[in-house]
């Protein structure tokens, strides 16, 4: 994904955004880096991230498995982050309150939610969030640009 821009809709490359925190090369320093790395981690299907990420306390049995299959044919599109309240590298609660636009089963949705973090040790993670999903008035026209950003049609970007 060189010079690819990173799915959380940074306006960074991929590789200097999300990766290095998917890889476990860094750790996020803020609850908003962990969320956009945990939805970048949802649309490139990077699971074991998501479970890692998900604090301890709080795991399911067969969380990684019920991941796999419950997004198996969502794709995620656009992330907007619309509010963030503490979550700094010297707080230990955080809060970030998003929007995400999906598609699942060829139908669109927006998943809006308010997310809590918690800073343990040094490594944050993913407590829980009050969300709710609508139905979205979204679609994607071939000839329109690409929900990502890139400045190229969608039949150019995403949709080959």
């Amino acid at each position: 994904m060189n010079n690819v821009f990173c799915p959380c809709g940074s306006d960074k490359p991929y590789t200097n955004c999300c990766e290095p925190f998917i890889k476990k090369t860094q750790k996020p320093d803020t609850a908003e880096q962990l969320m956009r790395s945990r939805f970048s981690a949802f649309c490139l299907k990077k699971y074991p991230y998501l479970v890692d990420t998900h604090h301890p306390s709080l795991h399911e049995a067969n969380e990684l498995n019920h991941l796999e299959k419950s997004n198996n044919k969502t794709h995620w599109v656009k992330l907007t982050i619309h509010q963030t309240a503490q979550g700094d590298k010297k707080d230990r609660h955080g809060q970030v309150k998003f929007s995400a636009l999906f598609n699942d089963h060829d139908q669109f949705f927006v998943l809006h939610e308010t997310s809590r973090f918690i800073q343990e040790n040094g490594q944050w993670f993913y407590l829980d969030g009050n969300a709710s999903i609508k139905n979205a008035e979204y679609q994607l026209k071939r000839n329109g640009p690409c929900w990502c950003g890139s400045g190229k049609k969608f039949k150019h970007c995403h949709l080959s």
